[in-house]
């Protein structure tokens, strides 16, 4: 894996259920002003990101496809926006 590619689960559009689920390497994205960069330990698809995948949210999320899902993460900061002040890398 190229060192600016990360890992990613992702689908490609709505109502593909877990088959539409694909492993992808995608660009490491960089943090906005508001946000942080988290190297991912464990991660989990909880029910909201199924209604999600299913279209309940539409036309609101995703905003683009392919759609990496997932809210709930564990992991290390390792960048963080301008605008963060409550975090630091390493958390």
């Amino acid at each position: 894996m190229a060192k600016n590619l990360m890992r990613a689960v992702q689908y490609s559009k709505y109502n593909g259920g877990a088959a539409d689920l694909k492993h992808a390497e995608v660009p490491i994205p960089s943090p906005k002003k508001d946000e942080v960069l988290i190297k991912v330990e464990a991660a989990s698809i909880n029910p909201i990101d199924w209604k999600i995948q299913e279209g309940v949210a539409r036309p609101f999320l995703p905003r683009k496809f392919p759609h990496i899902p997932g809210t709930d993460v564990a992991g290390e900061i390792v960048q963080v926006g301008s605008g963060v002040q409550s975090f630091k890398v390493g958390d």
